[in-house]
């Protein structure tokens, strides 16, 4: 599962917030899934890491 953030600068990143099933049994954390975003969120005062 992951969570989408929006940044001001118009960027949006998703972050992972736990592993699937599959890639909690892995030792590389693979997982071949669809992703699935729990939440969004906007961060309105930084700009991403690229900017």
């Amino acid at each position: 599962q992951y969570e989408s953030i929006y940044f001001s600068c118009g960027h949006s990143r998703p972050r992972l917030i736990k592993h699937c099933h599959f890639a909690r049994n892995d030792p590389n954390h693979q997982c071949f899934g669809a992703w699935s975003i729990k939440r969004e969120w906007t961060n309105p005062h930084e700009n991403c890491d690229i900017c």
